[in-house]
């Protein structure tokens, strides 16, 4: 069972889609499931100013992509290099168990694309 946060960020999708003026990006996929997840990052001044995302998979790594990016709007390049699963499951509110695989996806996208510039 999903837990209304994670509904929520399910139904809406909030920084759903791409980012023109990208400064990072990532993609990664996990090879067991086939879920995809695309980052797009516009840093200034090391701060995350705005953060897209595109995620092709199931409803746990949906919404775990999206909260990543609530989470890292307006944060420093350090602040997000210290995201956890465990701060991202907490925002959530939980997420099944068979599902975590989402969370894990999100944050080595969100990493691979704050690697990179």
């Amino acid at each position: 069972m999903y837990s209304e946060k994670a509904r929520q960020l399910i139904t809406e999708l909030p920084n759903r889609g791409t980012l023109a003026n990208a400064t990072h990006t990532s993609s990664v996929e996990n090879p067991v499931c086939g879920d995809i997840t695309h980052f797009y990052l516009r840093v200034e001044n090391g701060v995350i100013c705005d953060c897209r995302f595109q995620t092709f998979g199931c409803p746990g790594a949906l919404a775990a992509s999206a909260a990543v990016t609530v989470l890292c709007k307006g944060r420093t390049l350090n602040e997000v290099q210290q995201l956890t699963r465990k701060a991202i499951l907490e925002y959530l509110g939980g997420l099944p168990s068979h599902k975590l695989h989402g969370v894990d996806l999100a944050i080595e996208a969100l990493r691979q694309a704050i690697g990179k510039s």
